[in-house]
């Protein structure tokens, strides 16, 4: 049964709209705003999200006698369960009252349904260079590329602790450059190779390494 969200998201003359693959699941998910979308983007790297909502519930609460409805932004459901409700605001707009009163109302919705609350702003969603790493990532991180060339790659690289990517390159010299790169940025997008994505703009200059399984995660 197709997804049927708590509010349609209509067509706007000022600012922007727009949908992007969550590729996890395949699903077009539609955001507000940039930051709307750079939280799906950060999600779907997030190795604990499972699946993504948008304009997920409805929340009617009283407020001076007078009725309201609040749309949270988004709800996630990580892989052991768990469910989120994810409110998007921009930091400066975070600790408006009328957010405040929200927030305190989307917070008391899900302790009900035992689930979590989270307000994100962009010191969380985009922290330095993360999403223009994860954009570089969403892009020629997920092109084919043959599971002997990955293998491959991972096998060199286990050779070391840690290798720059320039000399994981050189020794893997037989692979041809495209192929390399592809293969590369699909490891690190699925997290089997780490590097410091959030500090530093990958390049052939980025440390790799092996990643361990507490370095997957970004949301949770």
């Amino acid at each position: 049964m197709p997804y049927k969200p708590a509010r349609k998201i209509k067509p706007k003359r000022k600012g922007f709209r727009g949908k992007e693959p969550f590729l996890k699941t395949g699903d077009m998910i539609h955001w507000e705003s940039f930051l709307e979308r750079n939280f799906i983007r950060l999600a779907d790297f997030d190795q604990q999200v499972d699946k993504i909502f948008y304009q997920p519930v409805c929340i009617h609460y009283t407020l001076n006698g007078k009725k309201h409805k609040y749309f949270p932004d988004f709800k996630i459901i990580l892989n052991d369960g768990r469910v989120f409700i994810i409110e998007v605001k921009a930091l400066r707009f975070k600790n408006y009252p009328s957010n405040v009163i929200k927030y305190e109302v989307g917070r008391k919705f899900c302790e009900a349904q035992r689930w979590h609350y989270e307000v994100f702003t962009e010191e969380e969603i985009n922290p330095r260079h993360l999403q223009t790493n994860l954009s570089l990532l969403r892009h020629l991180g997920t092109q084919e590329v043959t599971d002997n060339i990955m293998d491959h790659v991972l096998e060199q690289l286990q050779l070391k602790t840690e290798m720059y990517l320039f000399e994981l390159r050189e020794s893997c010299a037989e692979i041809d450059e495209e192929s390399f790169y592809k293969a590369v940025y699909q490891l690190i997008y699925l997290q089997e190779i780490s590097t410091d994505i959030v500090n530093v703009k990958i390049s052939d200059d980025s440390i790799l390494r092996i990643s361990v399984e507490e370095e997957r995660s970004s949301c949770s």
